[in-house]
C-alpha cells in the first residue's frame, strides 16, 4: 500500500502473477483507520484486516478460486509516507475464527491484534488452540476487545477486557541498552491499557528475531500489568499442525562413517 493506490496480488509461489482486484479484498481491508499509541507517543495510521470477514464466505471461496489454491498467508505492508507525529501499522479484529486450514499474518509494520484471536474457547487460561496460526512483524501490541480507538486519554482510564491470543509469533523488541530494559519475556506483546484484574491468555511460542525497526520506543509504563497465562502449544511438535509457512531449516549431522569395501554390500 502507497500514498495512492493499494496493489493486491498472489505470492511468491507464482512469482506474485496473478492481480488482485480492489474489489476482492475491499470487504475486509479498511485503510482508513487510526488510534493512540501512548508507547510510541504517536499516532498509528493503520491498515485495519477484518479476519472474519476475509474468512467468510463467499470471500475466503472467491479469493482460493482466483489465485489457485487456499489463502494460507496474508503479507501487508503499508508503505505510506509519515510525519514525526505518526506511525504505520496493521491491525488485525475480529479474529476469534480462522480458516480451518490456518492463517499467517505477516508485516514488516508493527502488528496490533485487536480482542481474541484464534480463540475457540475464551475462558481464562484455556489451552484450546484453534487452527494453525501466526503472526509477524516489526512489533506485536495486545489491544483488549474493550480497546476504543476513540480514548487518547492516558492508559489507566482504559479498562482492558480479558483477552486470549493463540499462535506463533515472530518480530522484534526494543532490546536492553543503557539505562532502559527491554521489559523481558513477559513484555514481548506490548500493552497500552489498564489490565488489572484482567487476564492475557496465549498459547503459542514467541521468537524475538531482531531489534524492531519502526515501533523504537522503550519498554516501560504505558499499561498496568494483565495476569500473564502463556503456554507453549505442544501442537507445534507435529509438524502437520505448523502454522502456514513456517520456516523450515535443514541440517547434516555427521555421524558414523563407514568404508565400503569393493563388492560389498554393507
Amino acid at each position: 500500500m502507497s500514498n495512492t493506490n493499494v496493489t493486491s496480488t498472489s505470492g511468491a509461489y507464482n512469482n506474485f502473477s496473478t492481480p488482485v482486484p480492489w474489489s476482492n479484498i475491499s470487504s475486509f481491508v479498511n485503510t482508513n483507520v487510526s488510534f493512540r499509541n501512548e508507547r510510541e507517543s504517536k499516532t498509528i495510521q493503520a491498515t485495519q484486516i477484518d479476519v472474519a470477514k476475509f474468512a467468510a464466505n463467499p470471500t475466503y471461496n472467491k479469493l482460493s478460486s482466483l489465485l489457485g489454491q487456499p489463502v494460507l498467508i496474508l503479507y501487508v505492508a503499508d508503505l505510506r509516507t509519515q510525519t514525526s507525529g505518526t506511525e504505520s501499522g496493521v491491525r488485525l479484529t475480529n479474529g476469534i475464527a480462522l480458516p480451518a486450514a490456518g492463517l499467517t499474518v505477516a508485516t514488516l509494520n508493527p502488528l496490533y491484534v485487536l480482542g481474541h484471536y484464534n480463540a475457540p474457547d475464551t475462558t481464562p487460561g484455556s489451552t484450546n488452540t484453534g487452527a494453525p496460526a501466526s503472526l509477524v512483524g516489526d512489533a506485536i501490541t495486545i489491544l483488549s476487545g474493550a480497546w476504543q480507538d476513540g480514548n487518547t486519554s492516558t492508559y489507566d482510564t482504559r479498562a482492558a477486557s480479558n483477552t486470549t491470543i493463540n499462535a506463533a509469533v515472530l518480530a522484534g523488541i526494543v532490546p536492553s541498552y543503557g539505562t532502559y530494559f527491554s521489559g523481558g519475556v513477559e513484555n514481548f506483546f506490548r500493552l497500552l491499557e489498564s489490565w488489572s484484574s484482567r487476564t492475557l491468555t496465549f498459547n503459542g511460542s514467541i521468537v524475538a528475531l531482531f531489534p524492531s525497526q519502526s515501533a523504537m520506543a522503550p519498554w516501560g509504563t504505558t499499561y498496568a500489568a494483565p495476569q500473564r497465562l502463556f503456554l507453549f502449544d505442544p501442537n507445534f511438535k507435529n509438524n502437520s499442525k505448523l502454522p502456514p509457512g513456517t520456516p523450515m531449516v535443514c541440517t547434516v549431522i555427521r555421524s558414523t562413517w563407514n568404508i565400503a569395501q569393493p563388492n560389498s554390500t554393507q
